[in-house]
Order: C-alpha cells, then structure tokens, then sequence
C-alpha cells in the first residue's frame, strides 16, 4: 500500500512538473534562510543554470544587487508584504536577451505562518522594450536636436537601434544618399562583429536600464570604427537606378522591406547577401520632407530571432525621427562648409590687397632708394681703387661696399615681391624639380653638416606648375629649413600623392619657430632671423595659392619644423 502511494505521489509530482513547467514562468521555491528548494525548468533555461539549483542561495541564482535589502521580492514576502517587484536582464541558455520580472508570493502553513517564498520569474522582455522604445521615439526628436555632428548623430542613431533596452536588433548599418553621384553609400555598422563579443556585450549590460540621455553621455564614438562590418558597409555604393539591389528599392519604394528567407529572395543580390551574411533582415527608408535620404538595415545575427511587424513599425517610426535629426546635421554642415570657403576666400582677399598695397609702396622705396645707392656704391668703388697712407680709411670703404651690396640683394627681393611674375605653367615631374633643388643645395647642406633625407612616393603623376616658380619655393623653403639648424641636423623631404592632390612635407629638427610669431611668418617682411628679409615665405605662398595649392606650417620651439605643401593633380 505504501508503494502504491508513493508512486501515484511520484506521478502526481511528475504532473505538477509538466504543468509547472508548461506556464510561462519561471518558478522556485524559497526557504526562510532563502535557499531554493525547487524550481522548475522554464527557470533553469531561461537563467542558463548548468546544474540544479535547489539547495543554492537565491544570490547565486539570480545575481541581484537587491539580495536580503528591503528591495529584495522575497525579504519583502517572509515580512508579509505582497507585490514587490523588481526586473532584471539576463542571457538564456538559447542566448536570447531577456528582461524578467519577479514577484515573491509568500506561502502560509497551517498556523498562518509564513514558512516559503514563492518567487514567480515572467517574461516582460517585449512589454519593457515596447515601453523603451515609445520614450525613445518621444525623447529622440528633442535630445538629438542640438546634435549636428553627423557622424557621432548615425553612430548615435544606430546604437539606439541596437541597444537591448530598446529595438534590441543585434546589428545595425546606415546608408546615406548621395545626390551628387546619384548613389547610395555605405556610412557607418554597429553591432558585434561575432557571437563571442556579442555574448560578452549582453553580459556587461545584463543589470543596466540606460535612459537616451545616458546612452548620449557614456556613447563611445571611436567604437565599430575599424569592425569588419563597418569596414565591409563604408565600401559598399550602390547607384540608385539600379533596383535589383534591395538597398535601393527600399529607399525609392519608400517603404521597408522584410526579408525573411535572403537565400530564395530574388530581391536580394548574391553580392550583398555575402556582405550581411544572414537569411533575415530589415530595410528601413529614411524619410525626410517625403523625399527618401537613405536607409537602415538591422538584423539579428547571432540570436537568430525573428524580426516581428510590431518591432518595424516602431523601427520606421524612430526612422523619421531619425532622417530628420540626419538632414537638420547635412543642413548645418553644408552651411559650416559654405562660412569656411567664405572666410578663407575673405582671408585670401585681405592678404591680397594687403600684400598689393604693400607692393606698390615697396615698390615705390625701393626705387627711390636705389638711385642714390648706385650712386654711393659707385663712389666707394671708386676709391677703393686708390691706396690711403690710413688702413681705416681702406677698411670703412669696404665696409661701405659690402652693405651697399646687402641693400642692393634687400631691393631686388623687394622687386620681385612687389612685381611677381605670371606663372608660366607646363606639365611637368614635381619629383624632379625637387631633386634638382636638394643637387643645387647639396655643397651648401654639407657645409652646413646637413643630413638630407628624401622619401618620394613612386608614381606621381605630373602636374600643371611653372618650374622656376616652384624651385624659387622649394629653395626658400630648404634654405630656412637650413639656417633653423646652425649646428647641423636631419632635413626629410617627403612627396606623396593622396585625393586628387600631390602633398609636399619639409621637415627639419631645427630651433622651430614660437607660438606667438608663428601665424605671421607668411605676412610680407615680418622675420625672426637677424639677417632675413622676410620675404621668402610671403612669395612661396603666393606662388603655392597661384597653383591652387596651401601650404600649412607646424612647429615645435626647440624641437623642429614641418611645412606641408598641398598642390592640386588638376587646376
């Protein structure tokens, strides 16, 4: 009679099991020293418990911070107190993100005595990202709406799309349009780049609830920069009269497209089906003033969930929001772009009516001054040829002569300042008008105990320059190079060819020049050397600015100096 008893209590346990375990709810059992003294398995999965946890305290189940607070559902529950709830975010054992809820349930003996817990673990996880992403879509349109920095507005945008606490997609890439070429380019991916580090991601935001504001905040920009992913999605240009590309007809059609089954979908190319590298995904169009801007593409990669209607709605929702916020940061930048070419070509034009204005008035003194200078010169010539009786007298004259000569070397640098002459431009190998530079200077750099070192690029191509004018620039600019470094020192000359323009850097270790006299080296007669004019570089940049080019000083005091000239393939 006892073993019939015993096993129709097994079955009937084996019953309350099954049912247990059919709800949707995770559930264990409490003691007063809150030890588990049953669960059942929907709480095993879903916490990913690897053996069982009756006999364990609750903390190592469950890893809250409430434990044995006055936060914690079930201190609350042996107290009396009904309907204390908290939730957290875990990883099940299928690796599904999940938020769940607990309530402790006390449990009354015979005497009313509160003997067990019974803490209830459900599934909130769809009701918390809802509620996440409706104040998302009511927090964006404010918070971003001083977030005119582009890039940091799409990593922005897409790190929302893929944050746990709202649309929760485990990867998410942007494309933009470009009116101009008429294409659609590849931005910015964000997302992990494989299961091990999106394990690893969940994992550190298990516990955390961040508001938009928060996420803005702690936002790590420089992240998903160098990912595969971003690399892959930065390459990828499609022209928008191609519609075979699903990219593109979402964009034009306007509306999104799920694709559920990529490998059978005749509208997605073998091309970029390789690139994603998963059967289901979503296209989101970015609409803004009904004109599409771009589109965003999201996908669950690594926990394969299914991507539901309810969660595109809202998607496409945030996606207007965010083509908004994108064009308000294009707007602000194109503007940006317009007031820089403005106040450069305004800088241009002052220095050119200054650098004129200063060239008629030298031009002026430097001929009133040369006639009588002749004419001293001439004199003391003259009586250089007679023999004095007093060597002072013989020394004086020569002094004469020699300073007669320094002015004379002043006013014909003056001369070519204040009357430069149109540029004479040929197609010719910049490389070698360098190289026969540094062969004209090469006695000069070894007196100077110079050691030059050059690094030119192979394959530069030729481009449109006067060849005088521009070894005129490169001797003024090796010869300071030079006299910055009177006791010797390294002079690199390195040439390179990079977005449509040749790039020139002349780097020396010499004295280098300060701060405050730095952003006037280029103003015409303005020197730091006792002997200098200051000439030299007022001309080179004139030149430099007559080929379309800039030149861009960069120096240390005390440790050296780097001038990078910037000239066009194609002016």
């Amino acid at each position: 009679m006892n073993k019939e008893l015993e096993e129709q209590i097994q079955d009937e346990r084996k019953i309350f099991d099954n049912v247990m375990d059919i709800i949707r709810a995770g559930l264990c059992l409490l003691d007063e020293n809150l030890r588990i003294i049953w669960a059942n398995n929907n709480l095993r999965d879903w916490l990913d418990l690897k053996e069982s946890p009756v006999g364990k305290h609750c903390h190592d189940i469950y890893h809250c911070s409430e434990v044995e607070t006055d936060n914690c559902p079930a201190v609350q529950a042996f107290k009396g107190k009904e309907d204390h709830i908290i939730e957290t975010w875990v990883t099940t054992k299928a690796k599904k993100r999940m938020c769940i809820q607990h309530v402790a349930i006390p449990i009354t003996n015979k005497k009313g005595v509160i003997d067990n817990v019974l803490l209830l673990t459900g599934d909130v996880t769809e009701s918390e990202k809802l509620m996440h992403r409706l104040l998302l879509l009511q927090q964006f349109g404010e918070i971003t709406q001083g977030t005119l920095h582009l890039d940091k507005l799409i990593h922005l945008i897409l790190t929302c799309i893929t944050a746990s606490y709202s649309f929760g997609f485990n990867r998410a890439m942007l494309f933009l349009i470009n009116k101009e070429h008429n294409v659609l380019n590849g931005k910015l991916a964000v997302g992990p780049s494989s299961s091990e580090e999106a394990t690893q991601i969940w994992k550190e935001m298990s516990s955390k609830h961040n508001s938009l504001a928060d996420i803005i905040d702690k936002l790590d920009y420089s992240h998903n920069i160098d990912t595969p992913l971003n690399t892959m999605i930065k390459l990828m240009a499609y022209s928008l009269s191609d519609t075979r590309e699903v990219v593109v007809s979402c964009a034009k059609g306007k509306k999104p497209i799920i694709i559920k089954n990529a490998d059978n979908d005749t509208r997605v190319t073998e091309d970029f089906r390789k690139v994603l590298g998963v059967n289901e995904f979503v296209c989101v169009p970015l609409i803004a003033k009904n004109e599409p801007t771009g589109v965003i593409v999201a996908d669950n990669a690594y926990t394969r969930e299914p991507i539901s209607e309810d969660r595109v709605n809202t998607l496409t929702m945030f996606a207007n929001q965010a083509a908004l916020a994108i064009e308000n940061a294009e707007t602000y930048k194109r503007l940006e772009d317009k007031i820089n070419q403005l106040t450069e070509t305004q800088q241009r034009l002052i220095r050119s009516e200054k650098l004129a204005a200063i060239g008629s008035m030298s031009s002026y003194i430097a001929h009133e001054i040369r006639n009588p200078l002749v004419t001293i010169g001439g004199f003391a010539k003259f009586l250089s040829s007679f023999d004095f009786t007093d060597s002072k007298i013989k020394t004086n004259i020569d002094i004469i002569i020699e300073e007669v000569k320094r002015l004379e070397k002043i006013l014909n640098n003056i001369t070519d300042f204040s009357r430069p002459s149109t540029p004479e431009k040929v197609n010719v190998q910049i490389c070698e008008i360098i190289e026969n530079t540094c062969i004209l200077m090469e006695n000069y750099l070894q007196e100077k105990h110079i050691n030059l070192h050059k690094d030119f690029e192979s394959d530069i191509p030729q481009i449109f320059v006067d060849p005088i004018q521009m070894k005129q620039v490169f001797l003024n600019i090796l010869m300071n190079a030079v006299e910055s470094m009177p006791d010797g020192g390294d002079l690199d000359v390195k040439i390179k060819s990079a977005n449509e323009s040749i790039e020139i850097d002349v780097i020396d270790n010499g004295k280098g020049i300060p701060q405050e006299s730095l952003q006037n080296i280029f103003y015409p007669f303005f020197t730091t050397k006792p002997n200098g004019t200051g000439v030299g570089l007022a001309v080179s940049l004139k030149i430099i600015e007559d080929h379309g080019g800039n030149i861009d000083v960069k120096s240390k005091y005390g440790k050296g100096t780097t001038i990078s000239l910037t000239l066009p393939i194609k002016y």
